[in-house]
């Protein structure tokens, strides 16, 4: 007896649905499944030793609320917002609130207190490009006759009125609270000055973790990944400041305990308005006053080298301040106290830069007794973290081209994927970019300027960060490890230096295990496709 077929109708859309619950199901099931996403690249941090203390509530959004700060004349918040991390002291606990406004390059460009707002309002040509807080490495070699070359910004580029004439920021790459009470960011550092000559791309990436640790304690940590080909020497962890017109007195620390006001003078006069580190305790503080009661925000960067006896340490660190542009019959200029902690550290291609400092809200009797008592001055440090293959995570993925375009997916456990990456930067190892051009086409490479040498022109759009690979040179026996280029249709990876094989974990072709969405198909399929009672023919 011949097979029974259903009417035509009834099956072509019975298999259009079908084909499409699949299509969708599976999607989700590759989406689903990274549950890693952002905060797998974000776990970078060495452990820090200081926990939190009193009863509080932090919150981290990215929904947008401008309200509550007030900035200079044509400055605009709203393309610079990323991030709003929030402190609410217990109830009976009086002036421990906060609020950070993290930007879109990772950079802190507010901080709102019981004062209000002391971030500086922002100056017309740079704005929140330069007065925030943020990490600034220095490539002094290739200075060149003054100008600011390979002079690498977290927080984006100068307005210069001929190639940037609009804020433009630097890319940032991840984002996401990867650990308690905290929010991390990771971005490509920019060359700031796009008319200095010589004109050196960036290699390095920029990590930073900012944490509530209570009772107006924040802990800020920066890790700096060079995966380019030039040493940085010289290092602003960070760099940053306040309003005067809130802050206008400096108190630095006694080594043997208490402080002495310092006079504020032009910052570009370093008489004066420079410290060695271990002529301190270990902190700064801008104040309203000098009175145990007078608010302030005290910067804790540590008052030991413990690392100048190796040979990538160069300079003692120092603590420097300044007034940032002066002021013509009382109106300031910039309304902008400069204060940042110098760090003169080599690091070199493949090194992984760890700093960590704290700032402290509060008056100055809260200020001195919450350092002491906690002592954070010794928990502030820095080191170069080594990660090998070995003590990395990977990261899975799943490449679906379709009509001459790719689209990276990133998969899970039992999920099958073209290849895995390290979580980590691995040390010499590479990170790989997912880039989209002016066409809507995206391309994965190793190099950030693959699609255009200048990024401030709009010409490359970074889509995201798919982990890091290694030189064929630096791989291991932590593989199987396959060629990139070659898992890749033709086109899709763009490799601007031929000389270097560039290695990526082999992926896997598991079989997922049963999950809920397999459970759905299945009772799909029998909904759309009932059993019949059917003859087999002989």
């Amino acid at each position: 007896m011949p097979i029974q077929f259903e009417s035509s109708t009834r099956s072509t859309l019975r298999k259009s649905v079908w084909k499409s619950v699949t299509a969708l199901c599976v999607l989700s099931m590759l989406v689903s499944a990274a549950a890693a996403d952002d905060n797998e690249l974000l776990s970078v941090f060495s452990e820090s030793s200081v926990g939190s203390q009193g009863t509080f509530e932090f919150t981290a959004t990215n929904e947008t609320d401008l309200s509550g700060s007030q900035w200079g004349f044509g400055v605009n918040e709203e393309s610079v917002y990323h991030a709003a991390l929030k402190h609410t002291q217990a109830a009976g606990v009086a002036n421990r609130d906060w609020e950070i406004r993290v930007g879109q390059g990772g950079q802190i460009y507010s901080i709102r207190s019981e004062v209000g707002e002391i971030v500086p309002p922002q100056s017309l040509g740079r704005p929140f490009m330069d007065e925030v807080f943020q990490a600034i490495s220095v490539d002094t070699s290739l200075r060149d006759n003054g100008n600011q070359a390979a002079f690498y910004h977290q927080a984006g580029y100068y307005s210069d009125g001929d190639n940037v004439t609009q804020p433009t920021f630097a890319p940032l790459l991840a984002s996401g609270s990867a650990d308690a009470n905290s929010w991390s960011t990771l971005s490509l550092a920019v060359q700031a000055d796009t008319n200095s000559n010589p004109q050196q791309p960036s290699g390095l990436l920029n990590y930073q973790r900012t944490r509530d640790l209570g009772d107006g304690v924040i802990e800020v940590t920066h890790s700096i990944y060079n995966f380019g080909d030039h040493t940085v020497d010289f290092h602003n962890l960070p760099w940053g400041g306040v309003r005067k017109t809130e802050f206008d007195h400096m108190l630095v620390s006694n080594p043997g305990g208490g402080f002495a006001e310092r006079e504020i003078k032009s910052f570009g006069e370093p008489k004066g308005q420079v410290v060695l580190a271990e002529n301190t305790n270990g902190w700064a503080a801008f104040t309203e006053g000098t009175q145990g009661t007078d608010r302030g925000l005290a910067y804790v960067f540590g008052n030991s080298d413990t690392h100048q006896s190796e040979q990538w340490q160069t300079n003692k660190s120092s603590w420097r301040w300044g007034d940032g542009g002066g002021d013509v019959i009382g109106i300031p200029i910039r309304n902008f106290n400069v204060g940042t902690f110098r760090r003169f550290v080599d690091v070199e291609p493949g090194d992984l830069f760890e700093s960590r400092y704290f700032m402290v809200l509060g008056d100055v009797d809260h200020i001195e007794s919450t350092i002491e008592d906690r002592g954070l001055s010794g928990e502030a440090m820095y080191d170069k973290i080594r990660i090998r293959e070995q003590d990395a995570s990977t990261l899975s993925w799943r490449v679906v081209t379709d009509n001459g375009s790719i689209t990276v997916l990133e998969t899970g456990v039992n999920v099958p994927s073209n290849f895995r990456t390290y979580a980590k930067p691995v040390s010499g190892s590479k990170p790989l970019f997912l880039l989209e051009d002016t066409e809507g086409r995206q391309y994965l490479s190793v190099d950030a300027y693959a699609i255009s040498d200048f990024p401030w022109g709009g010409e490359t759009t970074y889509k995201g960060l798919l982990g890091f690979v290694l030189p064929s040179d630096l791989a291991g026996e932590n593989g199987p490890y396959v060629d990139l280029e070659s898992l890749l249709p033709n086109g899709f990876y763009l490799n601007s230096d031929q000389s270097v094989t560039m290695l990526a974990l082999s992926g896997n072709s598991a079989v997922p295990e049963p999950s809920g969405w397999a459970l759905l198909l299945f009772a799909l399929r029998y909904l759309l496709f009932p059993v019949r009672n059917r003859k087999r023919c002989c």
